[in-house]
């Protein structure tokens, strides 16, 4: 009975690196990791709008200081799928977008191993399943393949444009040549730290032309390859006890002039692609380079920051010692070195191989991948920032495999000798399991166990806003619901609740606190996220006597995140101001009252003012509240002390109150460390930057005085 072929092993081990890859990028997908950060969000935000407004095509994305779209697009196609299976857009949809890129990123790094040994008849047949391999059970390439975001379609650009430039060189076809040249142009509409994917792909064709490829003398058809590697059996992946047939003819080397028509091809085809973003960028110049200047260390030497500093610390990612790793949570265990000890040590000696080769272009296109692929990282701030650099991790499990392959090989060298060592075979097969074994159980141990049980996550990716979202998603249309202190327009909550006709009612309740002044006809929610916001359950008692905490979000350490008060209906709202006012000011807008906390005031101290304004009507205008202290002798009117500011923050502005509402709104005004004790005025009212004033005409409302006293 025939036995299989090499290529077919080599094809069925490559689907069981791919099936490990799989099982650890899509395993428990739905809740590792949980929630749905700021970053995920808003792409998923503009996936959804490319799904569902037709006009909606954008070649970049203004938001979150500018991305390149191509992740977008995807999880958009992703969200089409996956509603036709009857699942919904969302976290895991944009993880699977992920994941697929990642495996994708293994298959390119297959494609481009098995490339590379074409040119250096020293790689086995092993050496692309051992790169494979390496990227597979790498928790850095893991951990990104797991997240909504882009950067791990980098790998896959720069191991896919690196392929198709070899293969094109070698065999002189357009199509790879076009390929790549697509891949480039790809890398632009993906993230900013792949915008330098292109010039490494150029710097590698240089040193490809320098050097005439790799030599006529290891050039090697896949003809030949297949004749001398007729019946090989699988036990060591790489080599067979037969005799090698006649080599066939060799076909002729390809002239420059083929490289040269290809590499114009490529370049033309990746301009032809990056044209519209080209235009883009010319029309809106300040977009170009918003997040790299935002991010960039620009030469200072501080501490923590400076391209050595970076540099080293972007060195030392790869030497397996706690504390060398990214410390973000959302990005790494914590410290963590890149690498476990057991790919670690391979990385280091194929770096040190590929210097040693580095004469040969297929050995400097790594060194020169590694390096380049860094670089993001060196020149911004946080160093090493995993996700900024995880393109490297395509260049470092192909320098993993380089001792690795080397040890299969050992067994091949001898045997041509004539010389069977089966022991020394069953060795190298032993290390090379054993590397990859001990790395895989790193990789679960590391990301499934430690780093999923972070209680820190629950703040790294929003898992309580995006609970929070989920929970108002689930609420009645019609029922009114007040968030404290998010915005409506934070990506992880307008994702969470993007198919609600009426978002909730945001505003900040540590300065503002809107409600409805009458006794209402039905039960109103109140949403405080108590993380951030400590005044409104201090507040809201006073406010609603009869209102209770009718849902609690919980973080990972047990402590309070979010509370939900319901204030039931028919309940009459409280904590009327001391002071009486009820004046109107104008544009719908009453000052009902205001009080003077604390009664007595020194100089230096800081005077709150409570104000509580009726809402009569809509107001039409987005209006600035100021509140001064007046020398009532002055007649300038000098402002002695005071502010101006629209109400909460800008958090409630005038232009979304309601009719009906009663809202709450408090200033402070520090008093000057100077200033003389005695009686001074207190003046309020609205304006605009057009100048329009409220109350109309008028300079605003003299309030009782404030009546200051002697330190004591």
């Amino acid at each position: 009975m025939r036995r299989p072929s090499d290529r077919v092993w080599v094809l069925l081990a490559l689907v069981l690196v791919l099936l490990i890859a799989a099982g650890l990028r899509l395993w428990q997908i739905g809740t590792i990791p949980p929630g749905f950060h700021f970053d995920e969000s808003f792409e998923g935000l503009e996936s959804w709008r490319i799904l569902t407004e037709p006009g909606y095509k954008p070649v970049f994305l203004a938001g979150n200081f500018g991305v390149p779209p191509l992740n977008a697009y995807a999880n958009a196609l992703t969200f089409a799928i996956f509603g036709l299976l009857g699942g919904e857009a969302g976290p895991t949809a944009m993880r699977v977008t992920a994941a697929v890129f990642g495996l994708l990123g293994v298959l390119a790094v297959f494609a481009l191993g098995d490339e590379m040994r074409r040119y250096d008849r020293r790689l086995t047949r092993a050496f692309p399943l051992l790169a494979a391999a390496a990227l597979a059970v790498m928790r850095w390439h893991v951990h990104f393949s797991r997240m909504g975001i882009e950067p791990v379609i980098v790998p896959l650009e720069w191991a896919a444009a690196s392929w198709l430039l070899l293969r094109g060189w070698r065999t002189g076809s357009r199509w790879s040549f076009a390929g790549c040249g697509a891949v480039l142009a790809a890398s632009f509409y993906t993230y900013q730290a792949a915008w330098i994917i292109p010039a490494l792909v150029a710097a590698t064709a240089m040193l490809l032309w320098l050097r005439g490829g790799d030599g006529e003398a290891e050039r090697e058809t896949e003809e030949r390859r297949e004749n001398r590697e007729k019946g090989e059996s699988v036990d060591d992946l790489v080599h067979s006890g037969a005799p090698s047939p006649a080599p066939s003819p060799q076909p002729p080397v390809p002239t420059p002039h083929a490289p040269l028509r290809g590499l114009l091809l490529a370049a033309a085809v990746a301009a032809l692609l990056v044209l519209p973003l080209a235009i883009f960028f010319l029309r809106n110049p300040d977009l170009l380079l918003l997040r790299p200047a935002q991010i960039a260390i620009t030469g200072q030497e501080a501490a923590g920051s400076g391209f050595w500093h970076n540099a080293l610390a972007s060195v030392k990612m790869f030497v397996p010692l706690q504390g060398n790793g990214d410390m973000d949570p959302r990005r790494n265990l914590p410290g963590a070195p890149a690498l476990s000890l057991w790919l670690a040590i391979p990385f280091w000696i194929g770096v040190g191989m590929a210097l040693w080769r580095l004469g040969r272009p297929i050995y400097a296109m790594l060194v020169i991948g590694l390096a380049g692929l860094l670089l993001p990282g060196v020149v911004s701030e946080y160093a090493p920032h995993f996700h900024r650099i995880l393109g490297a991790a395509a260049p470092v499990a192909l320098l993993i495999a380089l001792p690795l392959d080397w040890v299969l090989g050992r067994g091949k060298e001898e045997r041509y000798e004539g010389n069977r060592r089966p022991l020394w075979q069953l060795a190298g097969i032993v290390i090379v399991v054993l590397v990859l074994g001990l790395g895989l159980m790193n990789t679960v141990r590391d990301y499934f166990g430690r780093w999923a049980a972070l209680p820190d996550l629950y703040y790294a990716f929003d898992v309580g806003l995006w609970d929070v979202g989920q929970w108002v998603a689930a609420r009645p249309e019609d029922e009114a619901i007040y968030l404290t202190p998010r915005d409506a327009d934070h990506p992880t909550l307008a994702f969470a609740w993007r198919k609600r006709a009426k978002p909730p009612v945001t505003f900040d309740g540590r300065s503002i606190f809107p409600l409805t002044a009458a006794a209402g006809g039905a039960a109103e929610q109140y949403i405080a996220i108590e993380h951030e916001d400590f005044r409104t359950r201090l507040l809201l008692p006073g406010v609603f006597p009869d209102a209770q905490v009718t849902e609690q979000f919980l973080d990972r350490s047990g402590e309070v995140y979010t509370q939900v008060y319901t204030r039931p209906a028919g309940a009459t709202p409280q904590l009327l101001p001391e002071i009486t006012v009820d004046e109107p000011v104008g544009d719908g807008i009453r000052l009902l009252g205001y009080d003077l906390i604390p009664e007595t005031h020194f100089p230096g101290d800081i005077l709150y003012v409570r104000l509580q304004w009726l809402v009569d009507e809509p107001p039409t205008g987005d209006w600035t509240v100021f509140t001064h202290l007046l020398d009532p002798s002055d007649p300038g009117r000098t402002v002695l002390a005071g502010g101006d500011g629209r109400p909460g923050g800008g958090s409630l502005p005038t232009d979304r109150w309601q009719a009906g509402w009663r809202i709450i709104d408090e200033y402070q005004i520090r008093l000057p460390s100077d200033l003389a004790p005695g009686d001074y005025a207190l003046e309020v009212g609205l304006y605009q930057p057009s100048g329009a004033r409220l109350p109309d005409g008028e300079t605003g409302l003299i309030l009782n005085e404030v009546h200051v006293v002697p330190s004591q």
